[in-house]
């Protein structure tokens, strides 16, 4: 119970810290901005005014995340490395691992409320509109919060041991690789089936495919826009299998962090 009154401690802590940062007040303005621009794009665009706001408005909850989980999460630990903070916390009887957990918890709660704040706007577009807001658009927006709920332990993860810019970049890393590890593997196996590699080659690519699929998160399957705007129902079981899969990685994450972390000397 104590450990978890530390958690809860860091993560209150870091939430308030977080919600003072002005970048994250220039991503959320920008979001919010984009949510609404996407009102004029359904007036000018072909397709129907409501697909245009739905698959905008998510795109950019997504994007809005990714940034926040950057920008903020991975100076969450630099900042108190910086600042020399951490030799304060980490003197008090609080373990390292809370020390990341904590920081993970607080920064998770601000994607929450980011995703909340565009949640409303976005209903209130539609209904505005006469557009239709379906169930299945939270069910899409529950599924951002579970990939930015990865990518915010990825981000800790290089910051446990990396400088802001290499942890930016890693962190853009996985994510672009989680994204796109699906379809190279897809593209790999229909080179193989036409023959337009040898096979050499074609065994090469396909085992660095394999493993780049296995390894990195697969953010793809949290990408359920074609779904939501076309109102086609999600497999059965979908959202619990990828809660389960994404609570996987954020586990992984976080347990090599504190880990990392726990090793690093700061005096």
């Amino acid at each position: 119970m104590q450990t978890l009154k530390h958690i809860l401690i860091i993560a209150h802590n870091t939430f308030r810290e977080s919600i003072r940062d002005k970048i994250l007040y220039n991503i959320v303005f920008l979001a919010i901005a984009l949510t609404l621009f996407s009102i004029v794009l359904g007036e000018w665009s072909v397709f129907d005014r409501s697909y245009v706001i739905k698959s905008t408005t998510l795109s950019v909850m997504s994007l809005s995340g990714l940034l926040i989980s950057i920008f903020v999460g991975i100076s969450l630990v630099q900042k108190e490395i910086q600042r020399r903070t951490v030799l304060t916390l980490l003197s008090k009887p609080i373990s390292r691992v809370t020390f990341i957990v904590g920081k993970y918890f607080g920064l998770l709660a601000v994607i929450a409320v980011h995703l909340a704040i565009l949640t409303c706007i976005f209903y209130t577009m539609l209904l505005a509109f006469h557009a239709e807001p379906t169930a299945n658009l939270l069910l899409a927006i529950y599924l951002i919060f579970c990939e930015m709920a990865v990518v915010i332990a990825v981000a800790l993860l290089f910051s446990s041991f990396s400088s802001t810019v290499l942890s930016a970049l890693f962190t853009l890393g996985v994510y672009f690789a989680g994204h796109l590890s699906n379809q190279l593997l897809e593209q790999v196996r229909f080179a193989s089936r036409m023959g337009e590699m040898g096979d050499t080659s074609t065994a090469l690519f396909e085992k660095m495919a394999v493993v780049i699929h296995a390894v990195f998160p697969g953010l793809y399957r949290y990408n359920v826009t074609s779904y939501v705007v076309h109102n086609v129902a999600l497999p059965d079981m979908y959202l619990f299998w990828n809660t389960v899969y994404a609570l996987g990685y954020v586990g992984v994450f976080l347990a090599i962090a504190s880990w990392w972390f726990s090793r690093r000397d700061f005096l």
